[in-house]
């Protein structure tokens, strides 16, 4: 059986920012109203202000509001993407399942890659990926599954990471945090928000990322799969969010396989109240995990998840 590269419809992707599938509304959130931004900089706090080469911030927030209040169009705007079922929130119980069709095949792999190996770059470009987000109000035990195929019976290599904490809607590379920073004059400088020890207002800090001329050369993203990380939007709202697992055990050889099981991913990981992400998509490129060809180059794949949190109280 042979991979259909032209399955996907498209080789190139529509250029997507931060949109969160919402595991708890069942509705991808595209970004906040003012009044959403006002309520969520109220949940969140403000972030430090900072300034630096290619850094342009304000002190605001822009993230996912906590508060079932404010789960509607006064304070949300919604793109009616994804189709959702068996979604339920509560304290206790929350559980979702969401289909997606904006899927690349090498988007989670990309974000595997901490160093510079000869046209692949580094790190992970943001617009690649598929974000997820969900609220714990209570320490739970969590399942999440993972699965991508071509809608033709292929399914493709992929992986997922777990973070807490959550990025702003809209958040994307080279945005209000440049991606690759200069100074007329010198070349090359540190971001000021990467240094690893700026933490915004969820108390989290990037991972150090080195975009001085002794790094490991131009950055292609700043989306990073195993560590923390942290992006802007074009409003100025900066966030970071901190690393909790990546998921990649299942890796074809040929990258692909007609049996689901051959590359369906799943983590079951206890949890602490707060925010989490979900970042996932497609592992073909990856560094660390197996041995697989490389992309196709496939994109607008479709992407299967379920998730399901139960409260650890109600386990026993």
């Amino acid at each position: 059986m042979g991979l259909w590269l032209g399955a996907s419809g498209s080789l190139t992707p529509a250029l997507a920012h931060v949109e969160y599938y919402d595991l708890n509304q069942g509705a991808q959130i595209g970004d906040l109203t003012v009044a959403g931004k006002t309520q969520s900089t109220a949940q969140y706090g403000a972030n430090p202000s900072v300034t630096g080469p290619g850094v342009t911030l304000n002190t605001t927030s822009g993230r996912p509001l906590n508060d079932p209040a404010y789960w509607n169009g006064t304070y949300q705007s919604y793109t009616g993407v994804g189709t959702f079922s068996n979604v339920h929130y509560d304290a206790d119980l929350s559980s979702a399942t969401v289909d997606v069709d904006d899927v690349t095949d090498w988007g989670w792999g990309d974000g595997t890659h901490s160093l510079a190996t000869g046209p692949i770059g580094t790190l992970g470009d943001t617009h690649k990926v598929d974000f997820f987000n969900f609220r714990l109000a209570k320490a739970s035990l969590v399942t999440i599954t993972w699965n991508v195929d071509d809608s033709t019976g292929n399914y493709i290599d992929n992986g997922f990471s777990v973070f807490r904490g959550v990025m702003n809607y809209q958040t994307h590379d080279d945005s209000s945090e440049r991606l690759n920073p200069t100074t007329f004059g010198v070349g090359k400088v540190q971001s000021a928000l990467d240094t690893g020890s700026v933490r915004d207002a969820q108390g989290i800090a990037s991972a150090y990322r080195n975009t001085t001329a002794s790094g490991p050369g131009n950055y292609v993203g700043q989306f990073n799969a195993l560590d923390n990380w942290g992006c802007g939007n074009q409003a100025g709202n900066w966030s970071a969010v901190s690393f909790v697992a990546a998921v990649n055990s299942h890796n074809p050889a040929d990258g692909f396989s007609n049996n689901p099981n051959d590359t369906l991913e799943s983590l079951t990981i206890k949890l602490a109240p707060g925010n989490y992400i979900i970042a996932a998509s497609g592992a073909l490129g990856a560094q660390g995990y197996g041995t697989n060809p490389g992309t196709f180059n496939l994109s607008n794949l479709h992407g299967h998840l379920t998730f399901q949190a139960t409260a650890i109280e109600a386990c026993q």
